[in-house]
């Protein structure tokens, strides 16, 4: 079935599974940004190994300390939202990556069944198509038809044979695609040709749903938090230009005679000072990031609801074609059944019939043609309005 397909897909597919991976880096970024940074142990030892009192370790001074950089001018706390922005991001990501994965494989699906369907026309295109050749054989041999048309019907029953053998690798590499989406080779259950000729789904709510496109859709949110990222990466590249302060805590130990031990507290800091490195290149370029993304952001709320409008019309369009269709279809089947008993009674020429045959099976292929795109657009349409 299909639930059966987009479950496999979703449990194995490489978009799914990469967007998972993304989440997940997503959130080991975050734990970074919270952690502080690591301090750092010196060790210094002074006034040795030289000449005369300072001879070996004698008169040595040591010191031991711990420096710990402490975050100021909101620049960790920048990089703090940034990360929980790209954490977010990274969700409606997954989210994104499921509803078009849903929808490729709804659309994969529709295609191998009508890629089944097609090549089975295609077989019986041909075999009436032998039929009618050996009728028009037997005519010709009684002299009742020209060796021309004789020939014309050899010809065209050839040509059948071999579309019909075209279309049933088309139907077998239908499958491989279908397969593809959970990393197999091929699909070789039968499918559901039940949901395949159900018709299409209602489309009300139609206005409510294109005016909310820009606010619910996961690609719009995905797009929100990747533009707040941005906005806290622009507040983190500013603060950077006076970021941290270094402060240090330690001890040091010192002889004046080989007996003594004495020992004193050394307290330390370090302020970078923002003189000529202002990091002007870091603030333009996350200025022109944020600027990207809220461009990106306003286009696609624009794409989205045209997309909808478009795959609403299209729906409308395919449903129509298929009812126009599946109503003509009786008729098309009579007439290439009275055509053939026709010609075989001699009141009809082998031109009408071909043409009646022909006429009945473009007939069923365009049915089959217009279900599909009704799939489509009804996969569409579920990938765009789903919250």
């Amino acid at each position: 079935t299909l639930d059966a397909a987009i479950t496999r897909a979703m449990d194995r597919s490489a978009t799914v599974v990469t967007a998972m991976a993304e989440q997940q880096v997503a959130d080991a970024q975050l734990q970074s940004a919270s952690a502080w940074a690591n301090p750092t142990l010196h060790v210094e030892l002074e006034n040795v190994l030289g000449k005369g009192s300072n001879a070996d370790f004698d008169a040595a001074e040591t010191t031991v300390s711990l420096a710990q950089e402490l975050p100021i001018g909101g620049h960790r706390g920048a990089l703090r939202r940034a990360a929980r922005a790209s954490q977010a991001s990274a969700s409606a990501g997954l989210q994104v990556a499921q509803l078009s994965v849903r929808r490729d494989v709804t659309i994969a699906y529709a295609e191998a069944i009508a890629a089944d369907r097609l090549a089975t026309i295609a077989r019986s295109r041909a075999s009436i198509a032998a039929e009618t050749r050996r009728a028009v054989e037997q005519r010709y041999a009684a002299g009742l038809e020209s060796e021309l048309q004789n020939s014309r019907i050899a010809v065209e029953t050839s040509g059948l044979q071999a579309a019909a053998q075209r279309a049933a690798a088309g139907a077998l590499a239908a499958r491989r695609r279908l397969a593809q989406y959970w990393r197999t080779d091929t699909v070789v259950e039968p499918l559901d040709d039940v949901w395949f000729d159900a018709s299409s789904g209602a489309t009300s709510g139609r206005a409510a749903v294109a005016r909310g496109l820009d606010r619910t859709h996961p690609r719009v949110q995905q797009l929100q938090l990747a533009t707040a990222r941005a906005q806290a990466e622009l507040d983190a590249a500013r603060a950077q230009r006076l970021s941290a302060v270094e402060a240090t805590l330690g001890t040091r130990r010192f002889k004046d005679l080989p007996s003594d031990s004495n020992q004193a507290f050394v307290l330390g800091v370090s302020v970078p000072l923002p003189l000529w490195d202002r990091n002007r290149a870091g603030i333009a370029s996350a200025r022109a990031e944020l600027m990207r993304m809220e461009l990106e952001l306003e286009q696609t709320g624009r794409d989205l609801a045209a997309q909808y409008e478009f795959a609403v019309a299209e729906l409308g369009a395919a449903t129509l074609e298929v009812q126009a269709l599946a109503d003509a279809l009786p008729a098309a089947e009579s007439a290439a059944r009275l055509s053939g008993q026709g010609y075989d009674a001699g009141r009809l020429s082998l031109l009408e019939r071909l043409s009646a045959e022909r006429a009945l099976f473009d007939a069923r292929e365009q049915l089959e043609g217009a279900r599909l795109a009704a799939h489509r657009a009804r996969a569409d349409l579920a990938s765009l309005s789903q919250p």
